[in-house]
């Protein structure tokens, strides 16, 4: 996990909250602090490290000097990270408490998988009551025919194996698409992926969340990570074209048609 001055201390807590209440515990938890944190976070992160060593997890703390950005903090927790094992966390999410053991038993089950992630429902205020289910692809050929149009894995939902994620370069400073190239990069190289049918984290947005995705900044943004599918050649030409001409022409739409279109790509992506 990575956290940074600006998260909200009760979201932050709750995330803390929901790794302890999970049926299987992790044997280490790795917090990067992203530059220098409010007071109010500091003394949560101090109660939460005395719980989870109560629990016989040990806390491991990283602090960046200045705000690094996410792709370079969790890189750098990557790299720090003893286990083969590594499931991401976000600082103002809730995850479902079989989310670990659903996960894991993923792995048992077919020792080859490298990520697996899963469906998640967002929230702005109250967990209880999500806006909607973000769907993602869930077998290993649907995942892959997705990736070249969209992100096919929910972030915070993934657990993935350090060593190969290592192998492929981890976390590279493409900015907003870190984990989408890191995706590319392990499907590209013919591992073996999967996303879960159940919904296992409840993931925090706010109400401005589609501004966010929009704006000529972004349009920008995303023509630079289709520049780098297509030298990479993760991409074609046709399918550059078509990433740039749709997926761009969708970032300087106004907000509200936006949320509309993300609503729409969010329940159909399956």
């Amino acid at each position: 996990m990575s956290v940074y001055a600006r998260e909200n201390p009760t979201l932050f807590e709750n995330a803390l909250t929901s790794i302890l209440n999970q049926t299987i515990r992790p044997d280490y938890f790795l917090l990067v602090k992203d530059g220098m944190l409010t007071d109010e976070l500091e003394n949560t992160i101090k109660m939460a490290k005395d719980k989870f060593e109560h629990c016989g997890i040990r806390f491991i703390q990283l602090q960046n000097k200045q705000n690094l950005g996410l792709g370079a903090s969790l890189n750098r927790g990557l790299m720090a990270c003893p286990t083969e094992f590594v499931a991401r966390f976000d600082s103002d999410d809730v995850n479902i408490d079989l989310r670990m053991e659903k996960t894991m038993n993923a792995f048992r089950e077919n020792p080859r998988l490298v990520i697996v992630g899963s469906q998640i429902f967002e929230f702005n205020t109250d967990e209880s009551h999500p806006l909607d289910v973000k769907n993602v692809p869930t077998s290993n050929d649907d995942i892959k025919r997705c990736s070249v149009k969209r992100n096919p894995f929910n972030h915070m939902s993934v657990t993935f194996r350090k060593s190969v994620i290592s192998k492929v370069g981890g976390y590279i400073d493409v900015p907003l698409f870190e984990d989408y190239f890191l995706w590319i990069r392990v499907i590209h190289s013919k591992y073996p992926v999967l996303n879960l049918d159940d919904i296992l984290v409840k993931a925090h947005v706010d109400g401005c969340f589609t501004s966010k995705r929009g704006g000529f900044h972004y349009l920008l943004k995303e023509i630079n990570f289709q520049n780098l599918l297509l030298k990479g050649h993760y991409i074609g030409i046709f399918q550059y074209v078509y990433n740039v001409v749709v997926r761009g022409s969708i970032r300087i739409l106004p907000s509200k048609v936006l949320r509309l279109i993300y609503l729409h790509l969010r329940n159909t992506s399956k």
